[in-house]
C-alpha cells in the first residue's frame, strides 16, 4: 500500500497549522472578543464542505457556553435569513473568499445590523473587503494528489473554530457545572446533575428487616429483593446496618445458621443521602481497596428511603 499520500497530507496540515499559529492568533483573539461582547448569538454560515465545518463549529460553540446556530448560506437567501437578529455576530467560513452565497448575504446583514467575521483561506478576497474582521486561514496546498479536494483547508477551519470555542470557554469561566447543564445525557452530566434520590431503588423495593431477624429471614429477603443487601432498621426506620450477599456466604461457610441480623450485619456501612450527587457516590463506590455495589440511601432524619446499586448509577 502506497502511504506517500498520507505523509504528504500530514505534512501539508502541519505546515498550515504553523501558519495559523503565527498569522491568526491575534485575529482569533479579536474574533473571540467580538463574540464575547455580543448581545445576541453567533450565526455560523457557509456552504459545501465549509458548511459542514460550520455545523461543527456552531455545535462546539453552543456546547461550550456560547449561544450559536448554523445557517446554510444558500437557504439564507430564500428566507432563512430570518434567524439572524440585530446584535448577532455572523461567522462566515469560506476557503476562496469568493463564495457567491455569502457575498449575496451581505446587504441583508448590513440592514439587520450585525458584526461579521470571516474565516477565509484568501484574506485579500472580495468577501474579506466587506467584513469587520478576517481570520486568515492560508494553506500551502490541500494535500491530496490533485491539490483540489478540500482537505487541509477544512482541517484548518475546524481547528480555528475549536480555538475560538476554547478561548470563549475559558473567558466565560465555563466549567464542569455549566458543561453538565448543557450535556444532561452524557456521563459527566449525569454525575453532576443527578442525585442519589433520582436513581435509587425506592424503599418498597428494598429488603428491610429488624435486628432480631433470623438467618432464614435474611436469605428469604435477599431472594425476594435481589439488590445485593438487606437493610436492618430500627422501629423508627433508622438504618442500623446492612447484611450483604458476602456476609451471608461467609456465614454459610462458618455454618452459623442460628445467628440473627444484628450479629452478622455491618454496623457502619457506607451510606448516601438523597441529595448526594451521583459523582460523589461513584467516587465512594469505586474505592480502590474494595468495590461497593449497593449503598443504602437515607433522608435528612437518617431514615432509610432506598438503595442505590452500581448498576443504577452507571445505567442512569
Amino acid at each position: 500500500m502506497n502511504t506517500k499520500p498520507f505523509h504528504h497530507l500530514i505534512t501539508a496540515v502541519e505546515e498550515a497549522l504553523g501558519r495559523l499559529r503565527s498569522a491568526a492568533e491575534g485575529s482569533i483573539g479579536e474574533a473571540a472578543a467580538i463574540m464575547l461582547a455580543c448581545e445576541g448569538k453567533v450565526v455560523v454560515t457557509g456552504v459545501g464542505k465549509s458548511g459542514i465545518v460550520g455545523h461543527k463549529t456552531a455545535a462546539t460553540l453552543a456546547s461550550t457556553g456560547t449561544p450559536a446556530v448554523f445557517l446554510n448560506a444558500a437557504e439564507a437567501l430564500h428566507g432563512d435569513m430570518g434567524i439572524v437578529c440585530a446584535g448577532d455576530v455572523v461567522l462566515m467560513i469560506s476557503n476562496s473568499g469568493e463564495t457567491d452565497e455569502l457575498l449575496r448575504m451581505l446587504p441583508s446583514l448590513r440592514k439587520i445590523g450585525v458584526r461579521t467575521i470571516g474565516m477565509l483561506g484568501k484574506p485579500l478576497s472580495t468577501l474579506a473587503g466587506h467584513l469587520d474582521l478576517v481570520v486568515p486561514l492560508e494553506i500551502g496546498e490541500e494535500g491530496d494528489g490533485l491539490n483540489l479536494a478540500p482537505m487541509c483547508s477544512t482541517t484548518l477551519s475546524m481547528v480555528a473554530g475549536d480555538a475560538l470555542a476554547a478561548i470563549l470557554q475559558a473567558e466565560r469561566g465555563f466549567g464542569e457545572e455549566e458543561f453538565a447543564v448543557l450535556h444532561p445525557g452524557g456521563f459527566l452530566g449525569r454525575r453532576l446533575l443527578l442525585r442519589a434520590g433520582d436513581v435509587m431503588q425506592r424503599r418498597e423495593r428494598v429488603g428491610i428487616l429488624m435486628s432480631g431477624a433470623t438467618f432464614q429471614d435474611i436469605v428469604t429477603s435477599l431472594t425476594e429483593f435481589p439488590l445485593g443487601l438487606v437493610c436492618i432498621v430500627s422501629e423508627e426506620g433508622r438504618l442500623l446496618g446492612v447484611v450483604s450477599d458476602g456476609d451471608v456466604r461467609r456465614t454459610v461457610l462458618e455454618k452459623r445458621f442460628d445467628v440473627t441480623a444484628s450479629e452478622i450485619m455491618t454496623k457502619s456501612p457506607v451510606r448516601a443521602h438523597e441529595s448526594d450527587r451521583l459523582g460523589e457516590l461513584i467516587d465512594v463506590m469505586e474505592q480502590p481497596d474494595r468495590k461497593i455495589y449497593a449503598v443504602p440511601v437515607l433522608d435528612d432524619n437518617d431514615c432509610l428511603v432506598g438503595v442505590v446499586r452500581m448498576h443504577d448509577v452507571v445505567g442512569s
